[in-house]
């Protein structure tokens, strides 16, 4: 089964990027690919670690070194406020 979120932020110098899911929010690092801002991307297993990503929009693969899951959105805020502070 295939998971998605919607790639609400992308930080084209720091290669971070900000999804949102149902059971959160995802931050990872792309290592490879392209990721289109207000897309959304999809895989099978969305747990910390290197994984491999379809961008449904460009249909290519994403790597991305997911580095937290399950973000609250209060979190995922403070992040946001310290990226454009």
């Amino acid at each position: 089964m295939c998971v998605r979120g919607k790639v609400i932020l992308f930080h084209e110098e720091l290669r971070m990027a900000l999804i949102e899911r149902t059971t959160g929010f995802t931050v990872g690092t792309l290592e490879s690919g392209r990721l289109t801002l207000g897309g959304w991307v999809e895989g099978p297993v969305w747990n910390e670690g290197l994984r491999q990503l379809q961008d449904l929009a460009t249909q290519g693969t994403v790597s991305l070194l997911i580095e937290a899951d399950g973000v609250s959105e209060d979190e995922a805020n403070e992040l946001l406020g310290f990226l454009r502070g």
